[in-house]
């Protein structure tokens, strides 16, 4: 084995759509899992298609939603409502390791490809599902999406403020970290399977993990009945908000007493703790607007990134607001190879680029050996390689069971 590829060997079969199953799905193939996404040949994943992207990425179906947990899989065409989609599809999971899907609950049940179906070709199959709610309970059969998931978590009774009441996360967190659990859930069932020989079954759930995401107020709640609700940029407590400095925005966090010692003096305001509204916890938590006043009053002298180097330099967390663009090009970020760029793609226009893992280990990295998928760019070679000739693939393609879509204009 390949030490710079602790799953090769490893073939995961997806019917994944949207972003949780794709990004679980994600983080195996950066670790040298061959993973196959099966796309309807019928109706396009609309994570292809999402507004906003350039001209050549639409054409393509290739927008940056989809390309984002796209790169080093395989792309098959494959009609499951068709039984001959269904008789592939189950000659596929018989030599897999894998099986990811994140249909709506019972919708992998009228294909007949659910786990009990497909353990029965595979008794060592470790198959996974994504949902929002979960396979069993009062809403397990419930569509679901991020925002959805986010209200229903309680997640956003933590985001916004009085004035403007919940607000959502700006980016998808639930999907994500759904796809993170998923993987973490996928991994462990296969060390469980090296140590046993025996498959499983995975049922995860958008909302479960949104909750745990939440997991200090979620005890807080469960324990004691109370909670911080909204708490916009700060919640009340000594020293954590965003600060208003000469140009830009500054958080900080300072929430220990030796952190804040260190913060009045990298900003020279030794006074601050003296004065009788801000000497305790209780006064702070009643004078608190005036205590940003007076710390803002004071970095108004500086820029963002200038107070960043004073303040973390004197050991308390404290960094610039970067936009996007702004953080790709953080140094730190630079340095740890965060961004994998492949070279520019003239039908796409674009040279495009994306994020790998967020960790790094020392024998068995993460790697990026190959661009995200066109539409059914693999589906011959696929079908090749489980024993069909080229007659019966030209049979398929013009059945319909593997026919490409027109590509989007």
């Amino acid at each position: 084995m390949d030490h710079k590829n602790l799953f090769e060997g490893i073939k995961v079969l997806a019917v994944a759509r949207q972003i949780a199953a794709p990004f679980a799905t994600y983080q195996l193939a950066m670790h040298g899992a061959e993973v196959i996404t099966v796309d309807n040949p019928k109706e396009i994943d609309s994570m292809r298609l999402v507004a906003g992207a350039g001209a050549g990425l639409h054409k393509h179906a290739m927008s940056h939603s989809f390309m984002a947990q796209a790169a080093n899989k395989k792309s098959m065409q494959l009609d499951l409502s068709m039984a001959k989609g269904q008789e592939i599809f189950r000659r596929l999971a018989a030599d897999s390791d894998v099986v990811v899907e994140n249909l709506v609950t019972g919708g992998m049940a009228k294909f007949g490809l659910t786990y009990n179906d497909l353990k029965k070709v595979n008794p060592r199959l470790i198959y996974c599902s994504l949902t929002g709610y979960g396979q069993t309970g009062p809403n397990a059969r419930r569509a679901a999406i991020d925002g959805a998931v986010q209200a229903a978590s309680g997640l956003m009774s933590l985001s916004g403020t009085r004035e403007t009441g919940p607000m959502k996360v700006g980016f998808l967190m639930a999907d994500y970290a759904t796809g993170y659990a998923a993987a973490l859930g996928i991994v462990s069932a296969l060390y469980y399977r090296a140590v046993t020989g025996e498959g499983q079954y995975i049922d995860c759930a958008m909302l479960d993990t949104a909750m745990t995401m939440a997991g200090a107020d979620l005890c807080e709640a469960a324990t004691t009945g109370n909670y911080k609700g909204l708490r916009g940029n700060g919640d009340g407590r000594y020293i954590s908000n965003i600060f208003k400095c000469r140009e830009g925005l500054l958080s900080v966090a300072a929430t220990t007493e030796s952190r804040r010692a260190r913060f009045w003096r990298a900003i020279g305001r030794l006074d601050i703790p003296q004065d009788p509204r801000f000497c305790t916890p209780d006064v702070v938590a009643q004078n608190y607007p005036a205590l940003c006043v007076e710390i803002e009053r004071t970095l108004q002298q500086k820029t963002a990134l200038e107070w960043e180097e004073i303040v973390s330099d004197a050991g308390v967390a404290a960094m610039a607001v970067r936009d996007l663009h702004q953080a790709m090009e953080n140094p730190q970020i630079v340095h740890r190879g965060l961004m994998h760029r492949f070279p520019f793609d003239t039908e796409l226009g674009y040279a495009v680029c994306v994020p790998k893992a967020p960790y790094q280990l020392s024998k068995t990295g993460a790697h990026i050996h190959s661009p995200p998928p066109r539409v059914g760019q693999h589906t011959d070679e696929i079908l090749r390689r489980i024993g069909f000739d080229e007659s019966q693939i030209r049979e398929l393609h013009s059945t319909g069971v593997v026919e490409a879509l027109p590509r989007p204009q």
